[in-house]
């Protein structure tokens, strides 16, 4: 299956499980972000993982595939990206009083020394970036704090999202509290942080997952 219909098969996912619009707009998908936290454990539009397994970073890859796409998208080794992770569904799918809450944000990744632009070779076949997202090299702004879903919420959707960065923006601040994003307004998140702080910040690719605490009676 090629990246283009991929991004078709990801786009139907964002949309079903309503992380469009509850997070984002709707956007042109630029590629595949991947996130394992364990080979048990990996991170599949939608799919369930236990809480406790959820506690540390993962390791993160993205892969992009641009030409073919709506909208070819440059990369060059100089770019930087911004790496988030927040739960539409705090403290549950219908109360979003603490919602978006923010679990981690790591701005100004490059990519891996051994990453290779995208871009149609000379004998116009695709070349494909794929790096693994060394957030180390990067300024984690507001660290990872796992999933918690309170007792008898059910469900809680955690989003990843990546961002290439606007090269006019140095500085993207941390939110001044998690829930909400800050902003002390419920269901408000990472979309108004982008719109007030980002400038044009481009919206990559997206994985996420469900999780929820063992207490549901």
């Amino acid at each position: 299956m090629n990246l283009l219909t991929i991004s078709q098969s990801l786009d139907e996912s964002y949309n079903k499980h309503k992380i469009i619009p509850d997070v984002v707009d709707k956007f042109d998908t630029q590629g595949l972000l991947t996130i394992e936290y364990n080979e048990n454990d990996q991170v599949a539009l939608g799919n369930t993982l236990k809480v406790e397994n959820t506690q540390h970073k993962p390791t993160i890859q993205f892969t992009l595939n641009s030409p073919g796409l709506e909208k070819e998208l440059e990369i060059s080794k100089d770019d930087r990206f911004t790496l988030v992770l927040t739960d539409p569904d705090a403290p549950s799918n219908k109360d979003h009083k603490w919602s978006e809450y923010a679990h981690w944000i790591v701005t100004d990744l490059p990519l891996n020394e051994n990453s290779e632009s995208a871009s149609s070779n000379a004998e116009g076949k695709e070349d494909s970036l794929s790096t693994i997202l060394d957030y180390t090299k990067g300024k984690e702004i507001l660290s990872y704090v796992g999933p918690a879903p309170p007792p008898k919420t059910g469900k809680h959707r955690y989003v990843f999202l990546l961002y290439k960065q606007d090269p006019k923006v140095y500085l993207l601040p941390a939110p001044p509290d998690r829930p909400n994003w800050g902003t002390g307004i419920p269901s408000s998140g990472v979309k108004d942080w982008i719109k007030k702080h980002g400038g044009k910040l481009q919206l990559l690719g997206i994985n996420f997952f469900y999780a929820q605490n063992d207490d549901q009676d």
